[in-house]
Parts: C-alpha cells; structure tokens; sequence
C-alpha cells in the first residue's frame, strides 16, 4: 500500500525562539531565564495523515530525536526538581501559531515552580493552565503522565514513545512535545494528524484533515494565489471551508474571515486556493481550514507557519536569473519559487496504519503522489524578516515591497 507522507514545517523553532525572547526580557525572574529551552524533534518526519485502526492495535509508537543533551545542572537554586524535562501530548483540534497554547499543564506544575520562586499563582488564572483553560480542558489528552517526564538526553530520546489509544474517544488529534523547565514551558508541534477509529470506512468515524505546506510555500505576492494543499479522511460528502486572519498582538484572539466555503473533498488529497485580499498584503497572515461532514461532524487544521503576502507583483527576471537568496524567482535553476509538493525528500512516519495516496493535488495526471514529501523544518518568523531585509539590499529596487511588510 502506498503511503501518502507530506512534510509539514514544525513549529519548534519558531516556539524556541519565542520563549527566549520571553526570557530576555524577564531574565531577573530566574537565573537560567535566558537558557534555551530544548525542542522535541519529530524524526523522522510523521505522514500527513496517520490512521490508528484499533481493530489491528490500539498502540501508536512515536520517534523523536533531540538536538542536544540538556541536564539540569547540579546543586541548581533556580529550578525546580525535574527541570529540562520532556513530555508528550495531544489535543482533539489544532491551534494557530499566533493563539499559543497555555504554557502550563497543571495547577500542581504551578504549585511546584511556585515554590521555588518561578511562578506567583495569584497571577495567573484558569485560562493560563491547560487543565482548567475553557478552551482545552476537555481537549486535553496525555500520552506520558506528568510524574513520568523524561531526561533531555540522547539516551531516554531513543526510546520509543508508546501511545495507548484504547480508552481515547474515535476522530483525530494533535500531538506535541512539551518542554518542562519553567517559568517558560514551550511546545513542539507533531506535524500531520493522528485520527483514531474502530472502523476503516471513513464514514464510521469523525473528519480529519492536516495542512501540508511548508515555508517556502507560505510566501506569496498580493496578485498570485496561493495553494493550501494536503490530506483528509473524511466521508463522501464532507466539505472543507478555508479562513485567513490578519496577525495582531501576539496571543490575541484572531478575527477569522471565511476565503473559500463549502469546497468538496474527493478522495484522500485537497487542494484550495487562497486569493489575498487588499488588506493582506504587506502582511504576516494566519490560515485554517475546516472539514465537514454530512452529519455535521468537524474538525479544524491550522497551517504550521504564518503566511508572507508580499505587496505588488511576481518582478520579472527580464532575462536576468537571480534564483538566489529567500524568495526565489521561480524560472531560476535551483530555485524554490518553483517548488511542488512533490519534489524532493524521504518519506517517513512513525507506526501504525497509513493512508493510501489518492490523486496529487498538485498535478493534472490524476496517477497519485505515492510518497509525497514537501519540505524541511520552517524558519523562525525573525529569520524571515531578516532574510527579506538582506534582499533588499541586494535589490533595492525589485524588492522594494518586501521590507514594508508589517511582521507584529
């Protein structure tokens, strides 16, 4: 059976980075404040969709790797116990990039910081704790318990993370890595989707759906379009409604339009256009889809990165080539404005039963992707802004628009 694999960007980078800034600008609140939290790395990369068929197994074995060793170091004042510590888990529907998860567990989590000088409880409320947050408290599902986290090291990131679904609710989920050092707890988010069912025919279980593109096909100027494109497993008759939101002060709640409604799924793949509007351009943009069922059954995929509307048009190479650099013209040798989602890459994806590929997406042959793989991991949102400022100066004229985006 062929397996259809696409690479989605993960965001642990992007959320690394995060929490440093929070650190930097907080660092008299703890002595290892300005430590690089340690990600979870997804490796090898997971399939788009990942199907748990409860009648072969209702185990789910997930691989990881680490970029380093990080020990809490010994005799240490400022942290707790079990600092630098990884654990795993998963929510019932995905979350933007510019809506962040809580990043606290528990109250006992809060509890055991709290003692040692990392958290004030009288700051905080039910909505910074996912246990008792509104909007993930019955969303919540722990693949490791707390009491169980494990060592950042090369050692314990070589066992296998075992996954009992047995007593889980049928329909998809959302796996992440989350990092336990606090005060500033980050995630790592498991690209693609874990759907759980009791039946292979789609109809017997909720929708699900994962959103493949990667950085470099985030990027687009005001006049193009820009494809989203990925997986799905959802009965006949299910639709998908694409909506775009304009980025605001971070962790604030985005204000969602609809771009593309009620748009059938046909078979395993999808592929919808996204024209930006005026206001995008210029802009960092958030992005999500949401698939429907003929019974009403939902569930909703963000893509992993904010999109880059870039103001103006596509220049023309005018018969110069110059495919170097972030944005690449697509008619250069090498370059990546002319990236498909199937050009490239290994397949890979942890255990577990797979999804067959059905027809690619991206092409009018209608013969399947087979293994579709699209992309590395994603750059940080401040590399992006970097890169555009160094093409401009290469380029002052040409790339003109790039720097007037508004990144915050």
């Amino acid at each position: 059976m062929d397996v259809l694999v696409f690479r989605r960007p993960v965001r642990a980078l992007q959320l690394l980075g995060l929490g440093l800034a929070f650190a930097a600008s907080t660092a008299a609140q703890a002595g290892n404040g300005v430590h690089p939290r340690t990600p979870v790395s997804w490796e090898p990369t997971p399939s788009c969709m990942t199907i748990v068929d409860r009648t072969v197994s209702s185990e789910l074995v997930l691989s990881y790797t680490i970029p380093y060793e990080d020990l809490r170091p010994e005799n240490s004042v400022d942290e707790v116990e079990d600092s630098r510590t990884h654990q795993f888990i998963a929510l019932c529907r995905g979350n933007s990039v510019q809506e962040p998860l809580p990043v606290w567990l528990s109250t006992a989590d809060v509890a055991k910081a709290a003692a040692v000088g990392l958290a004030d409880p009288n700051k905080l409320t039910p909505e910074d704790i996912l246990d008792t947050s509104s909007a993930w408290q019955d969303c919540l599902v722990r693949i490791t318990p707390d009491d169980s986290r494990r060592l950042i090291t090369f050692a314990a990131a070589a066992e296998p993370v075992v996954w009992d679904v047995g007593m889980l609710p049928i329909g998809a989920y959302v796996v992440n890595g989350y990092t336990w050092e606090p005060p500033f707890n980050i995630y790592s988010l498991r690209s693609g989707v874990v759907k759980i069912v009791d039946d292979p025919d789609p109809a017997a279980s909720p929708p699900a759906l994962s959103i493949g593109n990667k950085i470099s096909e985030g990027v687009v100027y005001e006049t193009e379009t820009l494809e989203l494109f990925g997986c799905a497993s959802a009965m006949d008759g299910s639709t998908i409604t694409g909506y775009w939101a304009q980025i605001n002060t971070y962790g604030m709640p985005l204000d969602w339009v609809s771009f593309e409604a009620d748009t059938p799924v046909v078979g395993d793949t999808f592929a919808l256009p996204f024209a930006p509007p005026l206001e995008a351009a210029g802009n960092l943009i958030a992005l999500k889809i949401e698939i429907t069922d003929p019974i009403d059954r939902t569930f909703t995929a963000h893509m992993d990165i904010l999109a880059t509307v870039l103001e103006g048009s596509p220049p023309s190479t005018g018969g110069e080539c110059e495919g170097s650099g972030f944005v690449a013209d697509p008619e250069c040798p090498g370059g990546t404005g002319g990236t498909s989602p199937t050009s490239g890459g290994e397949s890979g994806g942890d255990s577990a039963a797979d999804v067959t590929a059905g027809p690619d997406p991206m092409t009018s042959s209608g013969e399947g992707c087979g293994a579709c793989a699209v992309g590395d991991a994603s750059v940080p949102l401040g590399w992006l802004a970097i890169g555009l400022l160094m093409r401009r100066r290469s380029r002052p004229t040409r790339y003109r628009s790039a720097v007037r985006m508004n990144i915050g």
